[in-house]
């Protein structure tokens, strides 16, 4: 499933997956990580694999779980980290939270317009969405109000159990009746109300991948997935339907932990990811809107119709990262607390 020449790691050790020579030194390295599943096979395809053509020598290691932004502060305020570059959720590497980042040399990548320093790279674009399985429910759920709905719609529900910007908390103040453009600050109590009004249909997730996983399989008859993780369902076949009502636009961010152990390298490999003429290349396989605002994806790409788009929701909102990296703490332990009750 992964390029040839990438190194992934797997439980204690690194598995290369080269036929070559060997992964070369550790200095000729650059140690990548995800969060998992399809997204980064595709990542290996559009971005790992042509990159080690294109900068022959410099091997990409692998890991996952960099969506728990606990595990990689974990790491860096133990001075043990072992990765030098991360994909991140936007509710990480803002405000405080840039002491525990190197930044990036913007004479090797593309800064952001105006900024002399960067300590975030805007990677891909991706919507949180209702995404349900067709035979599984009668009729066809068009917004979040159809989620929170078990009579009209009975089954269970798939969730992420994250307490991070997967679009839980906002589908529940929606099909409360909140506007999508005064969702924040979010009114966390008031969304765990009406998430208990479903508490008992719920199938928790533990991963992005997985939320899609139990909507096509049929465990659960709906869920909120991102838009990604359903492409990736139909692609293979996959019994999955997407309602784009009340989507949430989010962003992937690329970061450098304070104390990688190379950083030249992860600059090159950042730099490369998010160049205007390669990072669009995802999108072609994989249904996520490029971060570079430089970069395009043709129209007639298999891809397409499952691009975030604006055009296909009327009821749209931003995730906010800014406000789930102040509040991560309080929301956290508000939610851990709800699901113990």
């Amino acid at each position: 499933m992964f390029g040839a020449g990438v190194v992934i790691a797997m439980g204690a050790g690194l598995v290369a997956c080269s036929s070559g020579s060997g992964a070369g030194s550790a200095s000729a390295s650059v140690t990548f990580i995800g969060g998992g599943g399809q997204l980064q096979e595709a990542q290996t395809k559009a971005y790992f694999s042509p990159f080690e053509k294109a900068k022959s020598g410099i091997k990409v290691v692998q890991d996952t779980g960099s969506t728990n932004p606990a595990k990689l502060v974990a790491a860096i305020q133990a001075g043990n980290v072992g990765w030098d570059l991360a994909d991140v959720n936007a509710d990480f590497g803002t405000g405080d939270q840039q002491k525990l980042l190197q930044p990036f040399d913007c004479a090797v990548v593309e800064c952001p317009s105006g900024e002399s320093e960067t300590y975030r790279l805007p990677l891909h674009a991706y919507a949180s969405v209702l995404a349900y399985n067709p035979s599984k429910v009668s009729g066809e759920p068009s917004n979040w109000a159809d989620f929170f709905d078990v009579k009209k719609f009975p089954g269970k529900r798939a969730l992420l159990k994250e307490a991070g910007p997967s679009g839980i908390f906002e589908a529940a103040l929606l099909a409360d009746g909140v506007p999508a453009d005064t969702l924040y600050p979010l009114d966390v109590d008031r969304a765990l109300k009406k998430l208990g009004t479903i508490k008992n249909s719920i199938v928790w997730a533990t991963s992005p991948t997985q939320t899609a996983d139990l909507v096509a399989g049929g465990v659960a008859v709906m869920g909120n997935v991102f838009s990604g993780q359903a492409y990736a369902q139909v692609k293979n076949g996959g019994d999955i339907k997407v309602a784009w009502d009340g989507m949430g636009l989010g962003v992937d961010y690329l970061v450098i932990p304070k104390g990688a152990p190379h950083v030249a390298n992860a600059n090159k490999l950042a730099a490369y990811m998010t160049d205007a003429a390669t990072n669009a290349d995802l999108a072609k396989i994989y249904p996520v809107g490029p971060g570079n605002p430089k970069a395009r994806v043709d129209k007639t790409t298999a891809t397409f119709d499952f691009l975030p788009t604006p055009d296909k929701s009327s009821h749209q909102y931003t995730l906010n990262g800014a406000w789930y990296a102040s509040n991560y703490s309080t929301l956290t332990t508000k939610f851990q607390r709800w699901l113990q009750q």
